[in-house]
Formats: structure tokens, sequence, C-alpha cells
């Protein structure tokens, strides 16, 4: 051993005599932790003993980090000595690359004559390969300008065989008869006279029963423009009925002051029944009772109404049989009182899997866009399973817009079951993940699913947004919040639930909370918030556990024990330690399931 090598030992040795003993408990409990972050790091990652690593490198760094930030009297030189480290080692990295880049650059260098050499070579191949071709080229087209000559030359020929061709007719088989019989001549005049009489029928069938195609797009313009006018008529009818109807109750009501004796002035008995009529909406009982009783008269639909809604649906089967899905949808999206919105209807379109222009869009969907048309604004399509199935159409097709659009403009009628459609097809696609979870939370806001529709808003990361809507939300539960953890679990979503939030009381206990996620399979969450409360300062484990009033001690004890079977002895000993230390409390007695539970937590 060298004399260099000789002091450095002795220096080495010297200062580990120098170092002074590990007596805090807490400092301990860091060294160890912090061992077992390392071991448990290096395993995961799985990286090599010996060698240069460089996931080992962050992780030692990270590890130099956690020490400055605990040892807060050397973290000035801590620091520095990093800080040196560091840059020391960002200069290796730049001169490695530097080296790998500047040994690229000579190797291209040195290759380049060579690359040069064999372009030139391939320069001449391809030069040699052109001029065959190119002599190629000029025989092909010497032999097609000879062709074209010997068939200028043999034209008059054809022309002379076909025009005898045409003065011979040979004798075939005439269709719809034997042989012997196209050979005989009564029976050619009796199947020529057939014949005749089939032509003067289709001709006569032509004039009286066909109609041009133009006459038929002319009556299907005529209907959508009917239909159209009647659904705008049928607004304004609305809009009449419900002014009626507000007259008809200002009129009572004066009827009543006149009645009444006048006690009060005109004018606040009028201003006070003014705000009631501004409350009043026409039910569909009441426009049928109105229409019965003053426009039952008047009333076109009830002239052969059952005979409209047949040509109706015939004029439909036409359309659909025919191939026109796109009017056909139309049509049924504009049928009076509903009658082809329904689910049949949409089987039907569903069943087409075979249709003309396969680049187009499906027919079930254009069933879907033509029934979101036809909605009136602020109105929703009725029922929800239409609105479900339509979305899982557009989904299934990645017709994302169309849905936001339909989403935005309240055209579906929302559900929990709508809901659950989107953010399926959010799962499925990651890249349309946040749109569709923003989708689904606008439907289950609107259907009363706040819990649901706070879990979308936490898997968007929004964990801020989230607590506002939480605390925000009446009658949201203890439950709805487990359901949420429970569905985005992470640190900070159950720190914010088991802390206050703007002064008001945190929505979750600690202990109530770890202890639930104890039964979930979320262990590890759990026991990572103990810990950090426990290592967020003295005394801060024991405040939380004696001020928790959601969390018995027995469910305490089950989480110390949990801390001992996850290899936290330390952590399972000062919860025991502060659950023994109250008032009441003893040791459990020397048992099968308390011996367990103890060998656990002190081994």
């Amino acid at each position: 051993m060298s004399g260099a090598e000789n002091l450095h030992h002795s220096a080495e040795e010297s200062e580990r005599r120098t170092l002074p003993p590990i007596k805090s408990a807490s400092d301990k409990y860091f060294l160890e932790s912090l061992g077992e972050y390392i071991q448990h790091e290096m395993e995961r990652l799985m990286c090599p003993d010996e060698g240069p690593d460089e996931q080992r490198y962050i992780i030692y760094s990270s590890a130099f980090d956690k020490v400055i930030e605990y040892a807060t009297a050397y973290k000035t030189i801590l620091t520095s000595i990093k800080k040196e480290y560091d840059e020391f080692i960002c200069a290796i990295k730049k001169s490695e690359c530097d080296a790998k880049l500047a040994h690229g650059k000579l190797k291209a260098m040195v290759a380049q004559p060579t690359s040069l050499m064999y372009c030139q070579r391939r320069a001449v191949q391809l030069q040699e390969r052109i001029a065959i071709i190119q002599r190629d080229t000029a025989e092909l087209q010497a032999e097609l300008n000879r062709l074209q000559e010997s068939r200028r030359d043999k034209r008059p020929s054809l022309r002379q065989k076909a025009s005898d061709s045409k003065t011979l007719r040979p004798v075939g088989q005439i269709p719809g008869l034997t042989f012997d019989e196209s050979m005989n001549p009564a029976a050619l005049a009796k199947h020529l006279e057939y014949l005749e009489r089939k032509r003067a029928d289709l001709q006569i069938k032509r004039k009286s029963q066909y109609v041009s195609v133009s006459v038929k797009d002319d009556l299907d313009n005529k209907m959508r423009s009917a239909l159209d006018q009647r659904d705008e008529l049928a607004v304004e009818n609305e809009r009449l009925q419900l002014r009626y109807k507000k007259m008809k109750f200002l009129n009572d009501s004066l009827m009543t002051w006149e009645k009444t004796g006048k006690e009060v002035t005109l004018l606040e008995f009028i201003t006070s029944k003014l705000e009631n009529i501004f409350d009043l909406k026409m039910s569909d009982t009441d426009f049928l009772g109105i229409s019965a009783v003053v426009f039952e008269e008047d009333d076109p639909s009830k002239v052969n109404e059952s005979e409209l809604l047949v040509d109706y649906i015939e004029r439909f089967i036409d359309l659909f049989e025919g191939g026109e899905y796109e009017a056909a949808a139309f049509h049924a999206a504009k049928s009076p009182h509903g009658v082809l919105r329904n689910m049949e209807t949409m089987e039907r379109f569903k069943a087409v899997t075979v249709y003309q222009g396969q680049g187009e869009l499906p027919p079930l969907l254009l069933f879907f866009q033509a029934l979101m048309i036809s909605v009136h604004a602020g109105k929703q399509l009725p029922g929800e399973t239409l609105s479900v199935e339509g979305v899982r159409c557009a989904m299934q097709l990645n017709y994302v817009e169309l849905v936001t659009h339909w989403v935005t403009q309240k055209r579906l009628t929302y559900s929990e079951a709508l809901g659950d459609v989107i953010c399926e097809h959010g799962d499925r696609k990651p890249r349309m993940a946040d749109t569709c979870l923003a989708l689904a939370h606008i439907v289950y806001k609107a259907c009363g699913v706040l819990r649901k529709a706070a879990l979308s808003m936490c898997k968007r990361g929004m964990t801020s947004s989230t607590m506002e809507f939480i605390y925000q939300s009446k009658g949201f539960t203890a439950g709805d919040c487990l359901f949420v953890l429970k569905g985005c679990p992470s640190l900070a979503l159950l720190q914010a639930l088991t802390q206050e939030y703007q002064g008001q009381p945190a929505v979750l206990s600690l202990g109530f909370a770890c202890h639930a996620l104890l039964n979930s399979d979320l262990e590890d969450l759990a026991l990572q918030m103990v810990e950090k409360t426990h290592s967020s300062g003295q005394g801060t484990l024991e405040k939380v556990i004696l001020d928790d009033t959601g969390c018995s001690a027995e469910n305490w004890g089950e989480i110390a024990g949990c801390c001992g079977q996850k290899n936290k002895p330390l952590l399972a000993k000062e919860i025991l330690s502060i659950l023994l230390s109250q008032s009441g409390a003893m040791r459990l007695s020397p048992g099968m399931e308390s011996s367990r539970l103890m060998q656990h937590v002190f081994m």
C-alpha cells in the first residue's frame, strides 16, 4: 500500500472514530427509512451493484436531497458539496457527449471518399440503364407504328365482312320457346301476338301507374315543407295557448277582485297576480283540453288522422327499402306524434350493415343525426335509451365532436348510463380521455350523480376544483368521498380530503379514510399518508389520533398492525404508544391474535 493510500485510510479511520453516535429516535427512524428507500428503489429499477449507472446516481442524489432537508444545521455546507459534485458530473457528461459527437464526425469524414466512389459507380450504372431503356423505347415505338399502319390497311376488308354479317341472320333459340317451336311458323306467330299484348299492357301501365322521378322528388319536397310548417304552427299554437291561459287567469283574477269588494287597489292586486302569471307553463293536459273545447272543429289532425299516419309509415318503408337511408332517417325524425322515433326504428337502421357508399355515414348514425336536428332548441330527445344508443353509435365511429355538440346543446336526455358510455370511450381512447371526462362531468352533474361528477373532475387532475365541487354540493356524504378516492387514488386527494378547506372542517378524518383504504387493496396509499403525517412534525401524528372522532382506537390498532406487516415497525410502535398513553388504555391480553399483532409490530 502506498503512502497516499495509507494517509487516506488513516483519515477515514480517524473520521469514523470522531463521528458521534446516533442517539435520537427520530434520527434513527430517518436513517432506517432512507436506507429502505434506497434499497427499494434500487431493487425496483434493477440497478447493478457495481459499475457506473445513471439510475443509481439519481437514487443517491435524491437520498442526498432528503439528508439536506433533514439536517437543517448542515444544510448550507451539504448543499455546496452537492452542487460541486453535480457540476463536476455535468462537466464529465458534457465532455463524454462532445467526444461521441466528435467521433461521429470523424467517422463521417473518413467514410466520405468511399461514399463518393460508390455514388460515382452507381451514377455510371444508372446511365447505362437509361441508355438501354431509351433503345427499347425506340424499338417499341417503331413496332407500334408498324402495327398501326397494318391496321389501317385491313380496315376496308373488316367493314366489308361486317356488312356481310348483317345480311346473315343465324337462327337461334328464342327465349320462352323450345327449339322445335322456334322453327314452327304458327308457334312463332302466336308468340308474337303474346309479346305485342304484353308490350301494350306495359305501355298502359306506364301512362296510368308510373310517374317520373322528378314528380316523386317534388312530392318529397312538398311533404318536408308541409312537415316543417306543421312544426312551426305547433310551436306558435303552443305559444298562443299559453297566452290564452294567462289571459284567462287574469280575467278570473279580475272577477275575483270585483267579488271581494275591491278591498285593495287594482294596481296592487294586478302586480301580485302578474308574478304568478310569469310562472305559468303549458302542460300537455291543458293543451289538449283547450284544443278539444275551443278549437275542436278547426283541428285538421282530427280528419283522417289514422290514414295519414299509415301513409306516412308506408312512405318511410318505401324510402328505407329503396336504400335512401338519409331521406328515410329525416322522414322518421319528422314523424307526427313521434310514431317512428322509437327503438323499433332504431333497430331497423342498426340491422343495415351493407349499404352503398361505404365511405359515407352509416344509416344508424344518419338516423340519430336526424333525430338531433329535429329536436327543437332548448328541448331534449325523449327517452334515455335513444340518447344512450345514439352516443354509443357516435363513439364507436369516433365522432366525438358530434357527441360534444349534442351534449353542449342539451339535445340529449341526461342519465347515469349516458355518462358511463362516454367515460368508457375515454378509457379505451386515452387521447380523447380529457374531452370524454369533461362531457361526462356535464352529464353526471345534470342528472344528479354527484360522486361520478366529482370523480370525472379528479381524473382530469383538477384536485382543487374537485374539493370546491364537493364542498359546494349539498348531500355529498363520506361514502361519496371514499368512492372518489378509490376511483382516483392519489396522495394529494387524500391529503385534501383529510384537511380543512377554507375554514371548513375536513370531510373525512385521517383514521377513517386510512382504515377504509386498508380494506380496498390501497394499503400503500394509506400508510404513505400516515407516514407523511408522522414526518411532518413532532407530535403531529399524536394530535391527529387524539382529535380523530371518526376512527376508534381499535381501528387505529388495525392500522398499526398493517404498518407492522408492511415492514414499518417504528411507525407501528409510535401509533401503539400513542394509543396506550391515553387514560383507560391497556395492553392486549396474551393470546393468539394479540401475540400475532405484537409479533408484526416488534419483529
